[in-house]
């Protein structure tokens, strides 16, 4: 019996079963409030110099990662999508941004403004995606 609700719970992680109600996303407030600690945090462990040890940027990617996989969790609509799109903006972008950044910088502080610019619009991305609209079962 144990054994059918481990194999349970891994296939909802994928497939939402049929008739099963979605859950609606994660409210803006919440996504906001989420992204500006993201970002105090990443912010704060590069500032007082614990960049070596713990990399803000890291923790700030992790954490976009994390209310992803909360997001494939919870069953929200189109999470799939949303999780892939989020994590390739947060690796572009970050790319990009510390392609771009002046070389006088301090290496832990371009670091942490990449992954800034990554997290914001991976953030960013993965809400839109979220809370797109379902499509209609006439179209189907």
């Amino acid at each position: 019996m144990q054994n059918y609700t481990v194999v349970q719970r891994i296939k909802r992680f994928f497939w939402i079963p049929r008739g099963a109600r979605r859950q609606q996303p994660t409210p803006c407030w919440r996504l906001i409030g989420l992204w500006l600690s993201v970002l105090a945090f990443g912010t704060g462990v590069t500032a007082a110099g614990w960049d070596d040890e713990f990399g803000g940027s890291y923790i700030m990617a992790a954490m976009l990662l994390l209310n992803v996989v909360d997001d494939i969790i919870e069953g929200v609509r189109h999470r799939w999508p949303a999780a892939l799109a989020a994590v390739a903006v947060l690796s572009g972008a970050s790319r990009l941004t510390s392609a771009v950044l002046p070389g006088s910088l301090d290496a832990a502080w371009a670091e942490t403004i990449a992954a800034a610019v990554g997290v914001t619009l991976g953030f960013a991305v993965a809400a839109a995606i979220t809370r797109l609209p379902e499509r209609l079962a006439a179209a189907r």
